[in-house]
Formats: structure tokens, sequence, C-alpha cells
């Protein structure tokens, strides 16, 4: 029975010393992972510093190329704007006013014509231009 327990006790430290062995093993390539995780963090905050003083002297001199564009823009704005003359539109067909034949009559006879030559001015008939005109008087 002794001998069973040296023998189990010599595996026991056999295992131990494997164990023991394998973890180490274990612990120098964790190791080189961990540096080129700590490298590459690094070049990334190298390279977001790189970038942010990249921006630093590019700001200065893209507001400078968008104030000159702004510029020339309003410029070309104003100049089109002061080449247009404003020019009233046209009416259309069918908001023009139409002088009824009534209109004319009263016009004529406010200038002073006689109810004749208001009739044959405007085509009417004297008994028209007449009625027309006492319509005008109120009677």
């Amino acid at each position: 029975m002794t001998l069973f327990v040296i023998v189990s006790m010599l595996l026991h430290i056999v295992s131990v010393t494997a164990i023991l062995y394998l973890y180490r093993q274990s612990q120098k390539t964790a190791a080189p992972e961990e540096k080129i995780e700590q490298l590459l963090i690094s070049y990334t905050e190298e390279m977001k510093k790189d970038n942010e003083r990249l921006l630093q002297r590019l700001k200065p001199q893209q507001a400078e190329r968008v104030f000159q564009s702004e510029l020339t823009q309003a410029l070309q704005n104003q100049e089109e704007k002061e080449a247009k003359r404003y020019e009233p539109p046209e009416p259309a067909g069918e908001n023009e006013i139409e002088v009824t034949p009534a209109a004319q009559a009263l016009r004529l006879a406010h200038i002073g014509k006689s109810k004749e030559e208001i009739a044959r001015e405007l085509s009417l008939t004297s008994g028209e231009v007449e009625l027309l005109l006492k319509k005008r008087d109120g009677h």
C-alpha cells in the first residue's frame, strides 16, 4: 500500500509540474498579444493627434476658401440683379379690363361731345345714347 501512495504522490508532482509549465508557457504567449494591443492603441492615438493637427491647419484655409466663394457668389448675384431691370408682367387675356359701351358713352359725354357724335363714334343709335346718359343723370 505504501507503494501505491508513493506512486500517487509522484503522479501528483508530475501533474502539478506539467500544469505549472503550461501556465508559464501561456503567460509567455499572452505577453506578446498584450504588447501588440498596446502598440495598436498607441498608434491609433498618435494618428488621432496627427489628424487633429491637420484639421487645425486646414480650418483657416477652408474658411478663407468658403468666404471667397460666398463673396464671389454674392457679387455675381448683385450684378445679375442690377443687370435686370424690373419689367411688370404682361396681363393675361382673362384679366384685361373691357370698357363697356356705356362707360365709353359716359366718358365721351364728360369730354363734352354731343349725343349724335357719341352715337356715331360708338356705332349706337341716338336713342341708346340718350338712354345711357339718362341713367347717368339718375332720370
